[in-house]
């Protein structure tokens, strides 16, 4: 039984780089149209400059080497038309790529430079562009980087995780992210295997321990009716496996975390019948999960 959540929800560089690239019909005179080994497409003009003309609804899309071209362009588009946020994830989600090829390394500077850019022209109003753009994500190296950049955690992935949710809440003292991903890399509809929330809560003062978060947690959350496991704990972090005691067959994994004045929760969520094979996808990311001091 497979979970059935619904939500509303450069230049150019040398053509022969990309061997096995698509070419279709133009979009206008003397454009053709590109798609890159990622299937990202666009167009490129006679001044050999790509074009961005898709108008697909944003879709954190991961930054990935192979990619770097469209990533970089398609942030630059997005700032040109107002989009700052989503234009700032492109070119920021970029920048987070390891700096160990040519073309990665220049298109970071041409990244930076825009965000400078950006910076200059808004001033002030710079901060909470760059703030609601605190979610990034790349692929290397055969996995997903998924980074809240200004709630300091990283947590790696080895299936395409779906953004569901990302935003402030609580006058900008709390933040509620939501994914999810499936099994099969085919399956891409609006259904996930798995669902994953992290909430977090931005504190006056630093908290003594994972729990203290812990309490802190189940005061505003109030009783719920889980059986918990604990799995781990260690000085920064409790993980739990839970399950409801009511008989909803639905299981999934707890995590609470400190860093300093930061509480983390991580909840996953998945069917029974699938349980152990979403555990073996995510349970390392939740145990391993990265907190940047």
């Amino acid at each position: 039984m497979r979970m059935n959540f619904r939500f509303s929800t450069l230049p150019f560089f040398l053509i022969l780089l990309f061997s096995d690239s698509l070419f279709l019909s133009a979009q206008m005179p003397d454009w053709k149209f590109f798609r890159d080994r990622e299937g990202n497409s666009y167009y490129y003009d006679r001044a050999m400059k790509i074009r961005i003309t898709d108008e697909k609804p944003f879709d954190y899309t991961p930054a990935s080497q192979r990619g770097t071209d469209y990533y970089l362009n398609k942030g630059i588009e997005l700032i040109k038309n107002g989009k700052y946020t989503e234009g700032l994830f492109y070119l920021k989600s970029l920048k987070t790529l390891p700096m160990n090829d040519i073309r990665v390394e220049r298109n970071a500077a041409e990244a930076a430079k825009w965000i400078n850019y950006l910076h200059k022209k808004h001033g002030t109003r710079y901060n909470r562009f760059d703030k609601e753009s605190t979610i990034l994500l790349n692929y290397t190296d055969g996995s997903y980087n998924l980074i809240n950049e200004k709630l300091r955690y990283k947590i790696v992935l080895k299936k395409q995780p779906r953004v569901v949710r990302a935003l402030w809440k609580l006058n900008d003292k709390g933040y509620g992210f939501k994914f999810g991903f499936n099994l099969e890399r085919e399956n891409t509809g609006d259904g996930f295997d798995c669902i994953v929330g992290i909430e977090t809560r931005i504190l006056k003062g630093k908290i003594g321990s994972p729990g203290a978060a812990e309490e802190s947690w189940r005061n505003e959350f109030g009783t719920d009716n889980f059986t918990r496991v604990e799995v781990l704990r260690t000085d920064d972090r409790i993980i739990y496996h839970y399950s409801y005691n009511d008989g909803v067959p639905f299981s999934g994994i707890e995590g609470i975390y400190v860093n300093g004045n930061l509480i983390h929760i991580v909840r996953v969520l998945c069917s029974d019948n699938i349980k152990d094979n979403v555990f073996d996808v995510i349970m390392k990311p939740v145990e391993e999960m990265v907190l940047v001091k």
